[in-house]
């Protein structure tokens, strides 16, 4: 892919050699000014974050997993309105009966 690219480069070099605009000291070493804008570029650490975009379909199947185990794995819910609240204490009052707190 490298290859093709520079050879895109060079094609797009030779055409606008080719054109034959008048412009004073506007194409004055335009060739070697752009190549080494190109090379800073691609050789310019990425920040933090470029990565962080790359793994975004990565989070969403783990989260999208959660999700389902979540979903199948959590036991049959009560209707009883306040079995949220008082979910969970029979254990306590057991534990602190058997503990003796």
């Amino acid at each position: 892919m490298k290859d093709k690219m520079d050879e895109r480069l060079d094609q797009l070099f030779a055409a606008a050699r080719n054109e034959g605009l008048a412009i004073p000291l506007a194409d004055d070493f335009f060739e070697t000014r752009l190549l080494a804008r190109i090379k800073e570029q691609r050789e310019s650490a990425q920040p933090w974050y470029a990565a962080a975009w790359r793994l975004l379909p990565a989070f969403a199947a783990v989260a999208a997993m959660v999700t389902v185990c979540t979903l199948s794995f959590n036991p049959s819910r009560s209707s009883d309105m306040f079995a949220a609240i008082t979910g969970g204490q029979d254990e306590v009052v057991g534990m602190s009966i058997l503990t003796g707190e």
